[in-house]
């Protein structure tokens, strides 16, 4: 996805509603939160279980913890 920016200007609405820059277009860079380039489905869906898996990881050993002592 492409987004772009209306600098030196304002945005306005044409009579048959279409928006028009009174300034210059700029395309925007597109990064995620913190400057991070965007996460793939993929990407997302790996670091959800990874995120998963710790946090089982972490629950049972409580849990095991617990009965030991």
């Amino acid at each position: 996805m492409t987004l772009i920016a209306c600098t030196d200007g304002e945005w306005q609405q044409a009579q048959d509603g279409a928006a028009l820059c009174t300034g210059t277009l700029e395309n925007v860079a597109e990064t995620g939160p913190f400057g991070l380039p965007p996460l793939t489905y993929q990407q997302a869906n790996e670091l959800l279980g990874a995120v998963l898996l710790l946090w089982a990881t972490v629950w049972g050993a409580k849990k095991l913890f617990g009965l030991v002592r």
